[in-house]
Protein backbone atom coordinates (compact mmCIF):
# COMPACT_ATOMS: atom_id res chain seq x y z
CA UNK A 1 0.00 0.00 0.00
CA UNK A 2 1.19 3.07 -0.58
CA UNK A 3 2.36 5.40 2.08
CA UNK A 4 0.84 8.07 0.56
CA UNK A 5 -2.85 6.45 -0.02
CA UNK A 6 -2.24 5.92 4.17
CA UNK A 7 -1.90 10.00 4.77
CA UNK A 8 -4.88 11.02 3.12
CA UNK A 9 -6.92 7.54 4.53
CA UNK A 10 -6.25 9.27 7.98
CA UNK A 11 -6.57 13.09 6.71
CA UNK A 12 -10.41 11.48 5.99
CA UNK A 13 -10.45 9.84 9.45
CA UNK A 14 -9.42 13.24 11.16
CA UNK A 15 -12.31 15.36 9.14
CA UNK A 16 -14.69 13.11 9.88
CA UNK A 17 -13.94 13.11 13.18
CA UNK A 18 -14.45 17.18 13.12
CA UNK A 19 -17.62 16.75 11.10
CA UNK A 20 -16.48 17.89 8.03
CA UNK A 21 -17.49 15.16 5.79
CA UNK A 22 -17.28 16.57 2.11
CA UNK A 23 -13.56 17.61 2.92
CA UNK A 24 -13.16 13.51 4.44
CA UNK A 25 -14.82 12.19 1.17
CA UNK A 26 -12.38 14.06 -0.78
CA UNK A 27 -9.36 13.09 0.97
CA UNK A 28 -10.53 9.42 1.06
CA UNK A 29 -11.09 9.73 -2.89
CA UNK A 30 -7.68 11.05 -2.69
CA UNK A 31 -6.50 7.45 -1.17
CA UNK A 32 -8.02 5.43 -3.40
CA UNK A 33 -6.37 7.07 -6.58
CA UNK A 34 -3.48 6.43 -5.03
CA UNK A 35 -4.22 2.44 -3.99
CA UNK A 36 -7.37 1.13 -5.90
CA UNK A 37 -7.34 -1.64 -3.69
CA UNK A 38 -7.76 0.10 -0.30
CA UNK A 39 -11.01 -1.27 -0.13
CA UNK A 40 -11.54 0.45 3.64
CA UNK A 41 -11.21 3.96 1.84
CA UNK A 42 -14.09 3.30 -0.28
CA UNK A 43 -16.01 1.85 2.58
CA UNK A 44 -14.95 5.10 5.04
CA UNK A 45 -15.78 7.13 1.76
CA UNK A 46 -19.44 5.71 1.61
CA UNK A 47 -19.98 5.97 5.63
CA UNK A 48 -18.81 9.78 4.67
CA UNK A 49 -21.34 10.65 1.92
CA UNK A 50 -24.23 8.39 3.86
CA UNK A 51 -23.40 11.56 6.49
CA UNK A 52 -23.89 13.88 3.93
CA UNK A 53 -27.19 12.34 2.29
CA UNK A 54 -25.59 11.42 -0.82
CA UNK A 55 -26.98 8.19 -1.07
CA UNK A 56 -26.30 7.69 -4.39
CA UNK A 57 -22.38 8.01 -4.02
CA UNK A 58 -22.21 6.23 -0.88
CA UNK A 59 -23.82 3.47 -3.08
CA UNK A 60 -20.95 3.41 -5.24
CA UNK A 61 -18.55 3.37 -2.74
CA UNK A 62 -19.60 0.31 -1.08
CA UNK A 63 -19.91 -1.55 -4.28
CA UNK A 64 -16.37 -0.92 -4.44
CA UNK A 65 -15.45 -1.86 -0.96
CA UNK A 66 -17.40 -5.10 -1.72
CA UNK A 67 -15.78 -5.32 -4.99
CA UNK A 68 -11.89 -4.53 -4.03
CA UNK A 69 -12.85 -7.22 -0.73
CA UNK A 70 -12.23 -9.38 -3.78
CA UNK A 71 -14.14 -12.43 -2.80
CA UNK A 72 -13.01 -12.37 0.61
CA UNK A 73 -15.09 -12.60 3.84
CA UNK A 74 -12.61 -10.08 5.91
CA UNK A 75 -9.68 -8.52 5.32
CA UNK A 76 -7.34 -7.80 8.51
CA UNK A 77 -6.04 -4.39 8.14
CA UNK A 78 -4.18 -4.51 11.54
CA UNK A 79 -1.25 -6.48 9.66
CA UNK A 80 -0.64 -3.25 7.78
CA UNK A 81 -0.73 -1.07 11.07
CA UNK A 82 -4.68 -0.13 11.21
CA UNK A 83 -6.42 -1.69 13.85
CA UNK A 84 -9.51 -2.73 12.12
CA UNK A 85 -11.21 -6.12 10.49
CA UNK A 86 -13.45 -5.03 7.50
CA UNK A 87 -16.25 -7.49 6.73
CA UNK A 88 -17.90 -8.36 3.72
CA UNK A 89 -21.22 -8.67 5.98
CA UNK A 90 -20.44 -4.80 7.12
CA UNK A 91 -20.10 -4.19 3.71
CA UNK A 92 -23.38 -5.54 2.21
CA UNK A 93 -25.16 -4.18 5.27
CA UNK A 94 -24.31 -0.57 4.79
CA UNK A 95 -25.47 -0.84 0.86
CA UNK A 96 -28.33 -2.37 2.02
CA UNK A 97 -29.17 1.12 4.19
CA UNK A 98 -28.39 2.77 1.19
CA UNK A 99 -30.72 0.80 -0.92
CA UNK A 100 -33.23 1.48 1.12
CA UNK A 101 -33.21 5.10 0.89
CA UNK A 102 -33.29 5.41 -2.51
CA UNK A 103 -36.04 3.33 -2.82
CA UNK A 104 -34.89 -0.06 -3.96
CA UNK A 105 -36.31 -2.07 -1.46
CA UNK A 106 -35.45 -5.84 -2.78
CA UNK A 107 -32.11 -4.81 -3.54
CA UNK A 108 -32.14 -3.65 -0.17
CA UNK A 109 -33.43 -6.86 0.87
CA UNK A 110 -30.98 -9.33 -0.99
CA UNK A 111 -27.63 -7.56 1.02
CA UNK A 112 -29.29 -7.88 3.86
CA UNK A 113 -30.12 -11.78 3.76
CA UNK A 114 -26.92 -11.74 2.38
CA UNK A 115 -25.51 -9.92 5.35
CA UNK A 116 -26.83 -12.32 7.46
CA UNK A 117 -25.12 -15.47 5.43
CA UNK A 118 -21.84 -13.52 5.82
CA UNK A 119 -21.96 -12.70 9.67
CA UNK A 120 -18.77 -13.68 11.52
CA UNK A 121 -19.30 -12.88 15.22
CA UNK A 122 -21.90 -11.63 17.81
CA UNK A 123 -21.70 -8.20 16.39
CA UNK A 124 -23.15 -9.42 13.57
CA UNK A 125 -26.39 -10.72 14.95
CA UNK A 126 -28.20 -7.33 14.38
CA UNK A 127 -28.43 -8.35 11.16
CA UNK A 128 -31.04 -10.74 12.02
CA UNK A 129 -32.98 -8.25 13.20
CA UNK A 130 -32.48 -5.66 10.51
CA UNK A 131 -33.88 -8.50 7.77
CA UNK A 132 -36.96 -8.73 10.00
CA UNK A 133 -37.62 -4.82 10.69
CA UNK A 134 -36.43 -4.42 6.69
CA UNK A 135 -33.95 -1.99 8.15
CA UNK A 136 -36.01 0.40 9.81
CA UNK A 137 -34.38 2.31 12.79
CA UNK A 138 -30.82 0.88 11.64
CA UNK A 139 -27.61 3.13 11.06
CA UNK A 140 -24.02 1.98 9.22
CA UNK A 141 -21.25 0.55 10.70
CA UNK A 142 -18.17 2.30 10.56
CA UNK A 143 -14.54 2.70 11.98
CA UNK A 144 -14.34 3.00 15.58
CA UNK A 145 -13.25 6.80 16.85
CA UNK A 146 -9.08 7.24 16.84
CA UNK A 147 -8.32 4.28 14.62
CA UNK A 148 -5.64 5.51 12.67
CA UNK A 149 -2.98 4.04 10.53
CA UNK A 150 0.28 3.98 12.44
CA UNK A 151 3.62 3.75 11.66
CA UNK A 152 5.28 0.79 11.61
CA UNK A 153 7.41 -0.25 15.38
CA UNK A 154 10.88 -0.54 13.44
CA UNK A 155 10.82 3.49 11.93
CA UNK A 156 9.55 4.93 15.46
CA UNK A 157 12.01 3.03 17.58
CA UNK A 158 14.63 4.02 14.96
CA UNK A 159 13.60 7.83 14.25
CA UNK A 160 15.18 10.45 15.94
CA UNK A 161 13.56 13.14 18.11
CA UNK A 162 12.92 16.80 16.34
CA UNK A 163 11.91 19.59 17.61
CA UNK A 164 9.59 21.24 14.71
CA UNK A 165 8.76 24.41 17.62
CA UNK A 166 11.98 25.07 18.63
CA UNK A 167 12.69 26.54 22.26
CA UNK A 168 10.22 29.26 24.12
CA UNK A 169 11.76 32.49 25.19
CA UNK A 170 10.54 34.85 28.44
CA UNK A 171 10.63 38.28 27.54
CA UNK A 172 10.60 40.53 30.55
CA UNK A 173 11.34 44.34 31.57
CA UNK A 174 13.92 44.84 34.28
CA UNK A 175 13.46 48.15 36.25
CA UNK A 176 16.42 49.14 38.22
CA UNK A 177 14.72 50.24 41.53
CA UNK A 178 12.60 46.41 41.48
CA UNK A 179 13.88 43.70 43.66
CA UNK A 180 12.92 41.40 40.71
CA UNK A 181 12.78 40.89 36.71
CA UNK A 182 9.32 40.99 35.55
CA UNK A 183 6.44 43.12 34.00
CA UNK A 184 5.98 46.80 35.23
CA UNK A 185 2.73 47.78 37.07
CA UNK A 186 0.22 46.23 39.68
CA UNK A 187 0.49 42.24 39.83
CA UNK A 188 -3.14 40.74 39.97
CA UNK A 189 -2.23 39.82 43.51
CA UNK A 190 -1.82 43.33 44.23
CA UNK A 191 -4.79 44.85 42.71
CA UNK A 192 -6.65 42.11 44.68
CA UNK A 193 -4.91 42.95 48.01
CA UNK A 194 -5.11 47.13 47.51
CA UNK A 195 -9.16 47.25 48.49
CA UNK A 196 -12.37 47.96 45.91
CA UNK A 197 -11.63 48.31 42.37
CA UNK A 198 -13.46 49.20 39.41
CA UNK A 199 -13.80 45.33 37.75
CA UNK A 200 -14.60 46.79 34.33
CA UNK A 201 -11.31 48.67 34.49
CA UNK A 202 -9.25 45.42 34.65
CA UNK A 203 -8.92 44.23 31.23
CA UNK A 204 -9.55 40.62 30.27
CA UNK A 205 -6.27 38.13 30.32
CA UNK A 206 -6.02 37.31 26.29
CA UNK A 207 -5.85 34.25 24.74
CA UNK A 208 -2.13 33.83 24.21
CA UNK A 209 -2.63 31.34 21.32
CA UNK A 210 -5.49 31.56 18.47
CA UNK A 211 -8.39 28.99 18.27
CA UNK A 212 -7.35 25.87 16.60
CA UNK A 213 -9.36 25.39 13.35
CA UNK A 214 -9.86 22.09 12.13
CA UNK A 215 -7.54 22.67 9.14
CA UNK A 216 -4.68 23.42 11.53
CA UNK A 217 -5.37 20.14 12.85
CA UNK A 218 -5.69 18.38 9.93
CA UNK A 219 -2.67 20.46 8.92
CA UNK A 220 -0.87 19.15 11.68
CA UNK A 221 -1.73 15.59 11.75
CA UNK A 222 -0.69 15.34 8.01
CA UNK A 223 2.89 16.98 8.49
CA UNK A 224 3.10 14.61 11.91
CA UNK A 225 2.31 11.50 9.37
CA UNK A 226 4.36 12.50 6.76
CA UNK A 227 7.57 12.28 9.11
CA UNK A 228 6.94 9.18 10.03
CA UNK A 229 5.96 7.50 7.57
Amino acid sequence: IADSAKIHFNIGVVLSTLGDFAGASAAYSLATKLDQYLAIAYFQNGVANVALEDYAAALNCFHDAYLYLRGNVVIDYTQLNLDFKLFSCQVLFNRALCYIEVGEMDLAMTDLWRATREKQNQDHDIFDQALRDKGQNCTVFTLPEGVLYRPPESKVKNSKKKDYLGSSKVIAAIDASDSFSGFKGKSAWQVQMSGPINVAAVEEPRAMTPPIGKHFVAAIFFFSFFFFF
